[in-house]
């Protein structure tokens, strides 16, 4: 079994995490909400494996885990993110994650993860240029191409001084990301129903398929979780949601939470 270090900004995220490995027998030696306090704490701690989030206020997962591997070379990351894009996932593998993990995940998929990275005896130097060699050749990249230097969620989820739930929505938001939102606010909510106010104006444009799953999404929260407000929308994304809404009337609540800004 190994010792572990769970750096997230979500608390439903590092709890989730903390009962999955703490019940296979795993040590959860630490925990920390962002990038900064997780290099903090792998060097009070030097755990066997880093759980990291990527998108996280003040200092991102990407550059945690390079502080991380500066000094400590051998450090073992899984990365853990509600951003499934692919350059995103190789940037991450390439920065020294041993393995990926998309939000939302499943309990076996955690677990195989992990099991998965402790058992690799490949160095991390090694591991590094595997996947520097894979972008190479099928991407074109060479020793020059940027590096990603920012990894945003595709949301922020705050909660107000009303007692209310604030969440603020980005452009990359899809369905796998939607789902993670889902999980989080849910939790949010099982203790109390205090609302849950929407801003989108950062959104020009959504997948039909995810303006659809927000719209039910939005429906149930305003059944269970003490209503649903928009505090700002983008009139782009207004004018995408009501044309929508004109060519499949399958949008009525969004389109009448817009209709109220």
């Amino acid at each position: 079994m190994a010792r572990i270090l769970i750096v997230d900004d979500s608390p439903t995220i590092r709890r989730m995490l903390h009962d999955i490995l703490a019940k296979a027998g795993h040590e959860i030696v630490g925990e920390a909400n962002t990038g900064v306090k997780g290099y903090l704490e792998y060097v009070r701690c030097k755990p066997d494996l880093v759980t990291m989030d990527l998108g996280m206020p003040t200092m991102n997962g990407l550059t945690a885990m390079s502080k991380i591997l500066a000094p400590y070379p051998d450090a073992r990351f899984v990365v853990i993110s509600a951003v499934e894009e692919k350059a995103v996932v190789l940037e991450a593998l390439q920065r020294g994650a041993r393995s990926f993990l998309l939000k939302p995940f499943s309990e076996q998929q955690v677990l195989e993860t992990v099991s998965s990275v402790l058992k690799q005896t490949v160095s991390t130097g090694e591991f590094r240029e595997k996947v520097r060699r894979h972008r190479r050749a099928h991407f074109g990249e060479t020793e020059d191409s940027p590096l990603i230097e920012e990894v945003h969620s595709p949301f922020d989820m705050e909660k107000a001084a009303d007692g209310s739930l604030h969440v603020v929505i980005h452009p990359s938001l899809s369905l796998a990301s939607l789902a993670a939102l889902s999980i989080e606010v849910k939790a949010f909510c099982a203790s109390e129903r205090p609302g849950v106010r929407f801003n989108l104006a950062e959104v020009p444009k959504l997948d039909r398929s995810v303006l659809a799953a927000l719209d039910s999404f939005m429906v149930e929260l305003h059944q269970n979780c003490g209503g649903v407000k928009v505090l700002a929308g983008n009139e782009k994304l207004i004018l995408q949601v009501k044309d929508e809404q004109s060519a499949t009337a399958k949008l009525s609540f969004f389109s009448l939470l817009l209709d109220e800004l």
